[in-house]
Order: C-alpha cells, then sequence, then structure tokens
C-alpha cells in the first residue's frame, strides 16, 4: 500500500564522508586482518553489521515510520513517542548516530520523532497539540525547517478560518 505522506530525508555530507571513511577503514582493516583479498567478504560483512544497527538500535523509530506510511497515526504516535524517550535517555547514542547507527541523517532522531509525532497530531485533527509540539520544537532545535513551515501552516490555516466571512 502506498502513501501519500510526505517523507523527509535531509543528508548530512559530512556525516555521509564520516561513513564513507568508517566503510573504507573496515575494508581495509577487514583486508589486513585476515590477508585477504577478497574485499567482497567485507562488504558483505560490513552491510550485515550495518543493517542490524539500522534495525535495532532505532527500533521504536522504523515502527513509527512504518505505521505512519499506512496512514495510522496513532500507532505511530506511540511508537514515535518510544523513540523519543530512547533517545531522550540516551543522548550519546543520537549524538553519536554516525558511528552507532552509521546514520548520516541531518537531524537526529529524537528531533525527527518529535516531528512526526507532530505531524500525526496534525493527521489526527488535534492541531493545538500539534502546534505546541513543532513550538518546542523550534526551542529545542530552532533550525528545524519542517516544524518552522509547518508552524507557519498550521498557524495560516488557523487565521484563515478565524476571519470574518
Amino acid at each position: 500500500m502506498s502513501s501519500n505522506v510526505p517523507i523527509v530525508r535531509q543528508i548530512s555530507w559530512p556525516a555521509f564522508a564520516i561513513v564513507f571513511a568508517i566503510t573504507l577503514a573496515f575494508l581495509f582493516a577487514f583486508e589486513y586482518i585476515f590477508q585477504t583479498d577478497d574485499v567482497f567478504i567485507g562488504v558483505i560483512i560490513f552491510s550485515i553489521l550495518a543493517i542490524v544497527l539500522r534495525m535495532t538500535v532505532p527500533k521504536s523509530h522504523r515502527k513509527g515510520m512504518k505505521a505512519l506510511k499506512q496512514n495510522d497515526f496513532e500507532t505511530a504516535i506511540a511508537h514515535f513517542k518510544k523513540s523519543v524517550d530512547y533517545f531522550t535517555r540516551n543522548k550519546w547514542v543520537d549524538k553519536y548516530r554516525v558511528i552507532t547507527v552509521l546514520s548520516s541523517s541531518k537531524m537526529c532522531y529524537r528531533e525527527m520523532g518529535l516531528c512526526n509525532i507532530a505531524f500525526c497530531y496534525s493527521q489526527t485533527m488535534q492541531a493545538e497539540k500539534a502546534k505546541a509540539l513543532y513550538e518546542e520544537i523550534l526551542e529545542e532545535y530552532p533550525d528545524n525547517r519542517i516544524a518552522y513551515y509547518a508552524l507557519n501552516s498550521i498557524n495560516t490555516f488557523s487565521n484563515k478560518n478565524n476571519e470574518p466571512s
């Protein structure tokens, strides 16, 4: 089932370069340690490591994204709240996500989770909750363009509805 839910993937190019460097270092280390010229085995092992990290560390975030794509916003909210709680308790995992999850995302998982919760609120007709959460996001992450534009849209829509006919 395809979804019309917008998915935003912002890449941090410096983080991408670090992930690329980690990949190369892993391959060279693999070749040096195992004294083999078969880089393919190193690629397979690194790929498995990357998949395992991305499947296990941000597990609740992934479940939230799956629910979001299925337009199951209430379930998505529950999963994203778990994700935000996890990354709030384990700030270092999120801060060093380029190493801990091999993620080159520009936004941290906590920030993404909060934006996704606010988006889900807006899709479930909880505009006031969405607005309040977008405002919180902008206080904590002032450069968050998603929250900025979403909040502007909510405010514009609210102002148009409040105008006399």
